[in-house]
């Protein structure tokens, strides 16, 4: 009987240990990345091209730097086909874009995952103790989520250098500016060309300037508002340092999302030819859901209607009702982060302003020719 019962209990041992070993393995970059046939909006026509894409990105894509890549690529290439990427052209991204190279190189679990709480348990699994020191600092430095300071901060070192690699390269291979939506890193910066950062410093939720020759601008673009959610893991920039990007197109500002809601933004920025918004709206529907309000900070004094939807806030609000009244004669596009993220969610529709009119739009790819 009791040899009978080790041999069962060897056996669950032998499969467990099994099954533990396959879900720690690396997730495989062989599969086919899924890409659905994707929506694409031409408005105006004239020389100065301006493409917003609102990529569909899912937890798999970050698995590796070459899936990653070739996810983006295949939506630049989409938006070429139809004549819509000539060479200088501005391209934009969404906000968040490069937060989940966190997942690079982690566990096959960790993509099997059915929440972000299941997902990060399994990255930590696979480097226990790096982790476990960056909690202790991050609790000792007081922030309200020392977890994903921690998860951030160990991997940022690979977050950065495939960050700066796949969107160097993509600017480089199709001769375009490119607004690399936006990335949470601690202390980046740009020296001799290479995106540098310090783990030890706070995290920020930064945006970087890529020209056509695949160099980066040395200004970073640090998200000064950060909603509520943030802030218990992001330290804010300075709304006074918002860089100002000078092209052979005109002067380009860019805002990291909420940036986009306060008066104080335009004011830094002064005069701009161009603003583009990387915008990440979680929660699934909620475009046309009730207004949840500002998160994190006062509400700006000329907020009055309230009694909004999200979808009709973000018109009022955010660039396409601020931008006009700052920068009359200013071009203006604002793209979201479009996936399946666990239980986190998306929604979002692209708005661009243009000829002083302000639209919005559902395509994957939003493609401005201006005269």
């Amino acid at each position: 009987m009791y040899k009978r019962l080790a041999l069962i209990l060897t056996g669950a041992l032998i499969l467990i240990s099994l099954t533990y070993w396959l879900l720690m393995q690396p997730m495989s970059c062989d599969a086919q990345f899924s890409m659905k046939s994707l929506t694409i909006e031409r408005v105006g026509s004239g020389q100065r091209t301006i493409v917003g894409f609102q990529p569909y990105l899912e937890p798999a894509d970050y698995a590796c730097v070459e899936r990653f890549e070739h996810k983006l690529s295949a939506y630049l290439d989409s938006a070429r086909a139809v004549g819509c990427l000539p060479e200088s052209a501005i391209v934009a991204f969404p906000e968040y874009i490069g937060t989940w190279l966190v997942l690079l190189g982690e566990p096959a679990g960790c993509f099997r995952a059915q929440t972000l709480n299941s997902a990060l348990t399994w990255a930590v699994l696979r480097q226990p103790y790096r982790f476990w020191t960056f909690y202790q600092k991050a609790t000792k430095e007081g922030w309200g989520d020392p977890a994903a300071v921690a998860a951030f901060r160990s991997k940022a070192p690979q977050m950065a250098e495939a960050f700066h690699q796949v969107f160097s390269r993509l600017a480089r291979s199709y001769r375009v500016f490119i607004v690399a939506g936006s990335i949470v890193l601690p202390g980046a910066r740009i020296i001799n060309d290479t995106l540098h950062i310090d783990p030890a410093a706070p995290l920020e939720n930064v945006s970087l300037f890529y020209y056509p020759d695949g160099h980066a601008d040395p200004k970073i673009v640090k998200k000064a508002f950060p909603i509520a959610q943030e802030l218990g893991f992001t330290r804010p920039g300075k709304v006074e340092d918002l860089p100002i990007y000078e092209t052979p197109l005109g002067r380009i500002g860019v805002l990291i999302c909420a940036d986009s809601w306060f008066p104080a933004s335009y004011k830094s920025m002064g005069k701009v030819d161009l603003l583009i918004v990387p915008s990440y709206l979680m929660g699934d529907s909620c475009w046309t859901s009730p207004w949840r309000g500002y998160s994190g900070w006062a509400t700006p004094d000329d907020v009055s209607r309230t009694q909004i939807t999200e979808g009709e806030a973000w018109l009022t609000y955010a660039m396409g009702g601020r931008l006009p009244s700052h920068n009359p004669n200013a071009i203006g596009m604002n793209i979201f982060l479009k996936g399946r993220f666990w239980e986190l969610g998306a929604d979002g529709r692209a708005v661009f302003v243009s000829d002083g009119k302000v639209s919005t739009s559902e395509a994957d790819i939003i493609c401005l020719k201006l005269r």
